[in-house]
């Protein structure tokens, strides 16, 4: 790929899409939550602190400066605790604690990792200065450097280890907070980890050594990811193990080196768009139930209930596994053959097997929505109501997960790869 440029923000093909895919999912996602967020006597503050996240996010994506990266991703984490405390309840409030004392130690370490970068290469933060300051040095201070800054990208993107603050946000969060906090802020971390690590100021190191380290955490992830899901009942948290092997799919992509960054990108575009739909639905579901435990079992026949709704989860799961004739098969199709061809078959062998494996638990939901009976009250019309803001964006991201997946049946791979090139102008 071509090599990034100096300066403060990038431009470019890739680097304007992925602007453009962080702001409008993200703002389609606060559309479908408008309606709970404007009940609420503080709503318009926690619209604004999800505008700001949004914001943050974008300038992460394309911070061509290692202090604009820290600022970015702090930005989007302050906007995130808060969101996951406006639940109000004890479990929300614990979660969203937790999630601030991990943030911390996170910003601790990339704060380490940049004062060693700073410290031995003084004179500039630009992610181009340094890696030209850095030569052909390749010390232990330097993979010090970039395991502390791997660390931190890998808490933000909710990879193994660093996935636990994951599960409880995802579980506790408002649903329409949830489906901005699971998959937008790990597409703008993807894309930070690659211009930050293989395409500019670790580029330098060997490919073993980063295939290797990051390899061996998404290969963690994904197994994590895709084993820890079987056991849960709880239709978020189940979700939000889905989201740790997503982390554990990109970071292989990371492993893999530079020229992975656009399928990357098309995976974590993708998974975005599908986590989005799906923890929306958990509002809807919810209107349509008001007596919802949460429970995977608890959704038994409400596919059917609600048919839009049902198909419209059901594409976004199809998704999130890698079935074809959705963005998500594109996605996994991209990566690991990429990973396939730079030698990594581990890696590949690995996130096929998460794929299949987590599969269990999608189905376990579509099992639910549609072959298990309603509850005796729901079964009886005592429970009715609706989200159609919620119902509809889970929806549209849906169909706009369905069209991703086709559309290249149709032109090729050629539009879709060339639109997330990123290269810099």
């Amino acid at each position: 790929p071509p090599e990034i440029s100096g300066g403060v923000i990038l431009s470019g093909s890739g680097f304007s899409a992925a602007v453009g895919i962080i702001c409008a999912a993200g703002a389609i996602i606060v559309l479908g939550g408008w309606g709970r967020v404007t009940a609420r006597a503080y709503g318009g503050g926690l619209a604004a602190l999800a505008g700001f996240g949004i914001a943050a996010g974008s300038m992460v994506a394309t911070a061509a400066d290692i202090i604009v990266v820290l600022l970015g991703l702090q930005i989007m984490a302050i906007s995130a605790y808060v969101l996951v405390w406006s639940t109000g309840t004890p479990a929300s409030t614990e979660a969203a604690v937790k999630y601030f004392v991990q943030g911390s130690v996170a910003t601790g370490l990339l704060v380490l990792g940049i004062v060693i970068l700073l410290g031995l290469y003084p004179g500039s933060s630009s992610l181009v200065a340094i890696r030209q300051a850095m030569g052909d040095d390749t010390g232990a201070h330097v993979t010090t450097a970039f395991v502390l800054i791997a660390a931190a990208f890998s808490f933000k993107m909710g990879a193994f280890p660093f996935h636990s603050w994951t599960l409880d946000v995802l579980e506790t969060a408002p649903p329409h907070f949830a489906a901005l906090l699971a998959g937008l802020p790990k597409f703008a971390a993807v894309v930070a980890m690659f211009i930050v690590i293989p395409r500019s100021v670790f580029a330098g190191l060997p490919a073993e050594l980063l295939a290797g380290v990051l390899g061996a955490v998404a290969v963690l992830s994904m197994a994590f990811g895709a084993t820890g899901g079987l056991l849960q009942a709880s239709y978020t948290r189940m979700l939000a193990y889905s989201g740790v092997a997503h982390a554990g799919y990109a970071l292989a992509g990371v492993a893999a080196g530079a020229t992975a960054m656009t399928p990357t990108a098309v995976l974590a575009g993708s998974y975005a768009l599908s986590a989005a739909a799906v923890f929306l639905a958990a509002g809807a579901f919810s209107a349509a139930r008001p007596g919802w435990d949460g429970s995977v079992r608890g959704l038994a026949g409400i596919g059917r209930e609600r048919p839009l709704l049902g198909i419209a989860v059901v594409v976004a799961l199809l998704s999130l596994t890698g079935i074809p004739l959705t963005a998500g098969f594109w996605g996994k199709f991209l990566v690991f053959g990429l990973a396939l061809d730079m030698g990594l078959w581990w890696l590949a062998a690995a996130g096929v097997a998460a794929s299949v494996v987590s599969f269990g638990y999608y189905g376990a939901i579509l099992r639910a929505l549609y072959f298990e009976s309603p509850p005796p009250a729901a079964a009886a019309g005592e429970v009715r109501g609706t989200d159609g803001a919620a119902e509809a964006v889970a929806v549209t991201l849906s169909l706009a997960v369905l069209a991703l997946g086709v559309l290249p049946l149709i032109t090729g791979l050629g539009p879709l790869l060339e639109t997330l090139t990123f290269g810099h102008r």
